[in-house]
This record gives structure tokens, sequence and C-alpha cells, in this order.
């Protein structure tokens, strides 16, 4: 079976680079890929990156992408070459990639961009921070058939360390009960069409795998577990901000409003902490005020100080949410 990887990204040249750098040194699997990256209205230099593939051209009466040619800025493929200086202890090839340039219309809309480019009938999905193991898509390919009506789980290790991910041990943060978790994942085309694709009116961060997974359910695609592993760099605190965490976190809260009012179900609820009025006030008391946005880093902070910064920008975005879906 051949596979479409598919990788939304937005301002994160430096690192895409060591991203890719791990796709084009895969096990070879029993069937070709592609990398398909949606560039989400970048402003860093991640265009610069892909600037050496040939132009391609935009299938402007594909019914797919019907809803999003007017976001299309620019459309390349061609084979990418990673940098020979990076500093990685394996090796490197090169690798095929479809480059699209979008308007920032959020993460689902890329995603959904990227399957309209797709190739192949099996899509994997993945982010522009996780680095693969070397079988990655070797596993991903081997755990589906023709017709399984499976969503395939991988695990997704954090790790701190951008040079050596790979020794990241597994955690208790690393578990992950999702149906649809979008980090480290693959599915057969035909039944991400049939469930309706991501909603991209999620043009914020989080909760549209979890909604396109109800989705899959309701049509009777079953998710199941494999051991393939995509490593999640996640910064050391010296290299983040108070501020990075809080906005990040209130974009989670204001998604989360919009995913509970389409699927206004009890684990959603629960799931989201949508209602849960003892820790809404609980953080708002511990978070009065923001104070922590005042702090330029928080490399001193103990845990319990970074989980008030989450929590508060968390229950600020459902708050911020409420307000406009009342409004």
């Amino acid at each position: 079976m051949h596979a479409s990887i598919i990788i939304p990204t937005h301002n994160r040249e430096e690192i895409l680079v060591r991203v890719l750098s791990y796709y084009a040194c895969q096990t070879k699997p029993d069937g070709d890929f592609e990398i398909l990256v949606v560039d989400d209205g970048s402003t860093d230099g991640t265009e610069s990156l892909f600037n050496d593939l040939k132009d391609g051209q935009v299938d402007k009466n594909s019914n797919i992408l019907s809803k999003y040619t007017d976001r299309i800025r620019a459309v390349k493929k061609g084979w990418y070459l990673t940098d020979t200086d990076e500093s990685l202890f394996i090796g490197k090839n090169s690798l095929f990639v479809r480059y699209i340039r979008i308007k920032k219309s959020g993460r689902s809309a890329a995603r959904n961009v990227g399957i309209g480019f797709s190739s192949y009938p099996l899509i994997i999905f993945s982010d522009d921070d996780i680095f693969v193991e070397p079988e990655f898509i070797k596993k991903h390919i081997a755990a589906h058939g023709k017709d399984d009506g499976l969503v395939v789980m991988g695990k997704v290790i954090h790790t701190p360390d951008i040079d050596n991910p790979f020794s990241a041990a597994w955690k208790l943060k690393d578990i992950n009960t999702a149906f649809l978790s979008t980090g480290n994942a693959s599915v057969l085309k035909k039944y991400i069409m049939q469930a309706g694709l991501f909603d991209d009116r999620y043009t914020v961060y989080g909760w549209e795998d979890f909604d396109l997974g109800i989705h899959l359910q309701e049509i009777g695609v079953r998710s199941i577990k494999r051991k393939i592993y995509g490593y999640h760099y996640d910064p050391p605190r010296t290299f983040i901000t108070p501020r990075d965490v809080y906005e990040k976190e209130k974009e989670r809260g204001i998604s989360a409003v919009y995913f509970y009012t389409g699927h206004p179900l009890k684990w959603v609820a629960r799931f989201t902490l949508i209602h849960n009025r003892f820790f809404h006030a609980l953080f708002q008391v511990l978070g009065y005020g923001n104070w922590f946005l005042s702090k330029g880093r928080i490399s001193f902070f103990k845990g319990l100080i970074l989980l008030i910064i989450r929590y508060k920008g968390y229950f600020d975005g459902i708050d911020e949410g409420k307000k406009n879906s009342n409004g």
C-alpha cells in the first residue's frame, strides 16, 4: 500500500528541517510514500526551504479542493534534499515532497488541503515538531489492509532533546487514550472523506482531531494502538515564555467550546472541563490578574506554576469561547 504523510506547519522553519531529515532516513516500506507539507501562512523562512522544488499545478476542478482554491497561494512538488550539515546520527537521502502554501486558515483547513492533494489511499498524520523513528512509515503501512476500517494510533513520546530525541523514555504524560490524535495516526483516505474531513471552523489550536474521531466512530471505524513511535519536541523551559504557554492554552479553550457545542456529550463535557466550576474558580484565583505574563521565562518555575499558567489560559479561552458563541 502507498501512503501520503500530511504535515501542517506554521513558523517552524528551523525544526521543520530536522523533522524532514528523519523522513529522509526511513526504512523502505512495502509501498511508495510522499510527504505533503502544508504551510499555514508562515511568516518566517519556511517557504524558502522549498524554493528549489518544481512548480506544480493546482487542480481547480477538484471537488475536494473547490472550497479552498481561493486560499491556495503556491503549490510546488519535487525532491527535497535535507541539509547535509545536520548533526543527525542516521544517514540521509532525498524524499518526494509536495509543498503547499495557504493563507493562515488553521490546522483543520491545512490538513484538508493536504488530503485533497494527496496521491495515495493511506493518510498518515504527523506534526511539524515530531521526529519519527526509522520504521515509522513502514509500520503504519503494514498495520493496514485495503478495507480495514481502522484508525491506527502510534505513540508520541515527549522529549526536550532536539539533538537525540530517540533517547527519551516513555512517561506517564505520554499516555494518550484519544480515538484519533493527529500527531501520530493513520487511516484510509476513503474513511476520512466519508466522515466529512476536518471541520475547518476550528481555526485555532485544539480538538479538531477529536471532532473527526467522533465522525469516524459514527461510520463504524475502529481505533487501535500500535508501537509506532514519534518523538514530540517539548522545548526546555528556558526556551519558552509564560505568554506562549498561556496563548496556546487559551486557543485550546476557545476550541473546546466549539467542540462541545457540536458534540454536547457527557464524556466531552468531562474531558474538556467545559462545565467544571471548581477547577475554573480555582485557577482563576491562582492565576488572578495573569501575574505570570510579566515574567520573561519560566525556567525557574516549578511544575505547579506551569500548571497554573496552562489552566488559567485554558479557562480564559473557555470563557471567551462561551461569550463568542452567545454573542
